[in-house]
């Protein structure tokens, strides 16, 4: 496959998708998902919160965060429970299995995620480096980027 004459927006989100890819595989074992744990990372982070305000967070629209919490209910990882102010308003909480699940993969336990050695760091840092001189060109040009990326300018 030649990939010279792509554009690097191209080269990334290819990119991404394989290792996420590469990531489910990995994860399989436990029955988890990578997106599965990016929902679990940030419950364990920020707390109880609503299915909305999750999929705020995880940048995906409510039905597919609804999709991925059905599974992880299903796996009794998290909880999900009506506002008793607002019926409308679903809250989700991380369970002490989904804790538990989300300490075993970042223990690597099993399932060992991202690569290892100089490549990996190497890739990390190339990427982050494309990151923010790509958030510093959007400020330079009066270019509001994503509210996270010009919060850590």
């Amino acid at each position: 496959m030649d990939t010279s004459h792509w554009s690097t927006s191209r080269l990334l989100s290819t990119a991404a998708r394989l290792n996420e890819n590469r990531d489910n595989e990995r994860l399989r074992s436990i029955g988890v998902t990578h997106s599965g744990v990016t929902i679990l990372k940030v419950l364990a982070t920020a707390g109880s919160m609503s299915q909305v305000k999750l999929a705020q967070i995880v940048r995906v629209q409510a039905q597919t965060v609804g999709k991925a919490l059905e599974r992880l209910e299903a796996r009794n990882l998290v909880e999900r429970s009506k506002s008793e102010a607002d019926r409308r308003v679903t809250f989700v909480s991380l369970t002490p299995a989904g804790l538990a699940i989300l300490d075993q993969v970042q223990q690597g336990e099993g399932v060992p995620l991202g690569g290892e050695g100089y490549v990996e760091k190497d890739l990390r840092a190339a990427l982050i480096g494309v990151i923010n001189a790509t958030r510093d060109n959007l400020l330079a040009s009066g270019i509001a980027p994503e509210p996270e990326l010009a919060a850590s300018a």
